[in-house]
């Protein structure tokens, strides 16, 4: 789907057309629980976490305005990594953020050594990291619109996926 037809979908959901929210919803479900499962332990909390999201995403449509370089669905992970960060200050005297077990999707690769490398490798890398590699590689997002979600410049962005590619290199060896 274009972003002008999610654009046009999202007006609709404003103006209270509950199919609209359906269209976005079915757009978008699979791409923030991805997002959510691979940072916690648990398959019911990303689905609670998604869940959340998508509550949140309806009741503040109206407040939502397209930005420049922002695409309605940056918009909506920045609202899915303030509930992660909220889920994990309300653990935070249980468990670290640092010792969250793994994630609970496997990625769909050829080769399961590999792929438990590139996990461990990940795990060990700070959430912001993460967060934008993800972003990035998954989600297909720019630095401009990663920096949307995580409240910093485009330039930041590009030094934080820079220096995550790095500490990978040295922890991976293919």
């Amino acid at each position: 789907m274009t972003e002008a037809e999610i654009q046009e979908f999202v007006q609709q959901a404003r103006d209270g057309d509950a199919e609209a929210f359906g269209v976005l919803f079915e757009e978008f479900s699979d791409r923030v629980y991805r997002f959510l499962a691979m940072r916690v332990s648990e398959k019911e909390t990303a689905e609670d976490i998604t869940q959340t999201v998508f509550v949140e995403m309806i009741q503040s449509l109206g407040r939502y305005k397209k930005q420049r370089n922002a695409k309605f669905s940056t918009w909506l992970f920045q609202i899915a990594r303030f509930r992660l960060i909220d889920h994990y200050r309300s653990k935070k005297a249980h468990i670290p953020l640092e010792d969250v077990p793994e994630p609970v999707q496997e990625p769909a690769h050829a080769d399961p050594v590999q792929d438990r490398a590139l996990r461990d490798a990940l795990n060990t890398l700070p959430e912001q990291q993460r967060t934008v590699l993800h972003l990035h590689f998954f989600e297909d997002m720019s630095p401009q619109e990663i920096a949307v979600v995580l409240k910093t410049t485009a330039i930041n962005v590009r030094v934080i996926q820079h220096r995550a590619i790095k500490v990978l290199r040295t922890l991976i060896t293919i």
